[in-house]
């Protein structure tokens, strides 16, 4: 009955479990910012998932604490990606996707899911997005911060046919492999 009441969209967290976690490698201020200097510009050969060092006042100013502070900038080939958000969590996740990894960035969506173990983390169809560079950043809710997420980039996903894209997942569990916590999934025609 809770299921028809309280309907959640499908999310297949089966093949996230038991991963062996692969902290994504941090990269240079400078490589960071040639990135995104490059993706603004149109390059689409710097498309990718990056592991980058958060600001530590962007983190002060959003209340995010923990050891796994780990930010992931988004860098995709054009306007127009697609981003769609699932959880399947027992304690409630936040995400940010923010224009720029600085204090003054501009949070572009906030995110979280409306109970425990709900697979709703964003709008149900996802957003469609108008830059080519984000940065995500996914924490487990405390009563007055986010502790941070493991993150994990998968550049194995495939979003369907014709389609291109990778996705980013999250643990907030720190001694299970299982990486369905939050799930960011990013794609765009091929």
């Amino acid at each position: 009955m809770s299921w028809k009441r309280f309907p959640v969209p499908a999310f297949d967290h089966r093949p996230l479990k038991g991963l062996d976690y692969l902290p994504p490698e941090v990269i240079s201020k400078d490589e960071e910012a040639r990135i995104v200097a490059a993706a603004k510009a149109g390059d689409t050969s710097v498309a990718g998932a990056y592991g980058v060092e958060p600001d530590p006042a962007l983190l002060e100013e959003l209340s995010f604490e923990g050891k796994c502070r780990q930010m992931i900038l988004c860098a995709l080939p054009g306007p127009g990606a697609h981003l769609l958000g699932r959880s399947l969590a027992w304690f409630n996740q936040r995400a940010y996707v923010l224009d720029k990894n600085a204090v003054d960035a501009e949070v572009l969506e906030k995110w979280r899911t409306p109970r425990t173990h709900n697979t709703r983390l964003g709008p149900e169809d996802g957003v469609t997005l108008d830059r080519t560079v984000v940065f995500i950043l996914s924490g487990r809710i405390l009563e007055d911060c986010d502790y941070g997420n493991r993150l994990m980039i998968d550049t194995d996903w495939s979003p369907g046919e014709g389609k291109a894209g990778y996705r980013i997942v999250a643990g907030c569990d720190k001694g299970g492999n299982d990486f369905h916590d939050s799930c960011f999934m990013l794609s765009w025609a091929a």
